[in-house]
């Protein structure tokens, strides 16, 4: 996770830590062709002057870029030395596809989102989370005692400490004690909170509705429905619990089709009704109270989807080092960035890939 070797690591994570494979099913959902060669010369105007989309991503340590416009692939730019089959660490995008899991799993009838938390975990009762809503956890909500620093500050530590993305030292608890030992902070229900661990959490909770691992039910739910072309795959601690917040990775072309579910309502693979309440649900006072505020001002937040708010109908998915996941439903317009980042966090950096991928949607108004 340090310079220089995230080029490499984040592009090969299932040789240098324990994981759980996600199956792609054996025929897998062919995207058209329509290459547009123009896209990658598109002028972004971002905080930092003009740059044309190719330099953005030459300059800006990305891996890969896919577009795909109503389901064909229109653009494709692969950094020095990335391959196309390569499955790249998308971290907190990660848990765009924990809330996509939570849905498929309500349209499946095996899962409440409305229900409280200990519903399906018991063993939360009297936990941190003992009184939050599964609502609280999709949404961001559940308050508890935790500094999301990537600095790493020590709560960062030590739970990647537990999630065994670190050497764990004698004693240190495995994820699902390390969860469970939180203390509540503030009431549940009342601000956006950005705390990883909220989804971890909520992962154990889909792969309790589904009877199966997180791993087993993302393929079942969503990865062999939506006809991916690659196994993915996902970190698992030394207990086997997944990191559903944040140690998912797939081949870029893969990303974008998760990203067409969302553009086509569920693709029939999810509920409309679900996909909706992505696109339009969450509470944008909560957001305004809450920490990113500043981030995506009037922007809100659903079931682990940011809502930008500002072209209509647009979510997305945002991991650190440069990870995004934009869907524009309108216009039909998919746009997966994959980078390895020198440094983890960077709220300009994160908006320059926003403005990329809003650039790119918008050139597709003239048709």
């Amino acid at each position: 996770m340090k310079p220089p070797n995230q080029k490499w690591s984040f592009r090969h994570v299932r040789e240098l830590l324990p994981t759980e494979r996600i199956r792609a099913p054996r025929q897998s959902l062919s995207l058209g062709s329509d290459p547009r060669p123009a896209v990658l010369d598109l002028v972004v105007q971002g905080l930092n002057g003009s740059t044309s989309v190719r330099e953005a991503l030459s300059t800006g340590e990305s891996d890969a870029l896919v577009v795909i416009h109503d389901g064909d692939v229109v653009a494709e730019w692969l950094g020095d030395g990335v391959a196309d089959d390569e499955p790249h660490l998308v971290f907190s995008v990660t848990k765009s596809i924990t809330g996509l899991l939570a849905a498929a799993l309500a349209g499946a009838g095996l899962l409440d989102l409305e229900a409280n938390l200990v519903d399906y975990l018991p063993e939360a009762e009297g936990s941190g989370f003992g009184t939050a809503t599964l609502r609280h956890l999709l949404d961001m909500e559940a308050s508890y005692a935790f500094v999301e620093d990537y600095s790493p500050g020590p709560d960062v530590t030590a739970y990647r400490h537990s999630v065994g993305w670190y050497p764990a030292p004698e004693g240190a608890p495995a994820l699902r004690e390390f969860l469970l030992t939180r203390q509540q902070e503030g009431e549940h229900g009342q601000v956006f909170r950005y705390l990883s661990p909220t989804c971890d959490l909520m992962g154990m909770v889909c792969a309790r509705a589904a009877g199966t691992t997180w791993a087993q039910a993302v393929s079942t739910y969503l990865w062999q429905p939506m006809g991916a072309e690659a196994d993915a795959d996902v970190t698992v601690d030394r207990e086997g619990s997944p990191r559903a917040a944040g140690g998912f990775s797939a081949v870029p072309r893969d990303i974008a089709r998760l990203g067409m579910l969302v553009a086509r309502k569920g693709a029939g693979v999810i509920p409309e009704a679900f996909i909706d309440d992505i696109i339009h649900g969450g509470d944008p006072e909560h957001w305004a109270n809450g920490d990113f505020a500043t981030f995506l001002p009037g922007g809100a937040y659903r079931s682990y989807w940011y809502q930008p708010r500002v072209d209509d109908d647009v979510v997305c998915g945002v991991g650190i080092y440069g990870q995004m996941l934009y869907v524009d439903v309108p216009r039909q317009v998919v746009v997966v960035i994959q980078s390895s980042w020198s440094e983890p966090d960077n709220q300009l950096r994160e908006l320059a890939n926003l403005d990329i991928c809003r650039t790119i949607a918008r050139s597709f108004d003239a048709e």
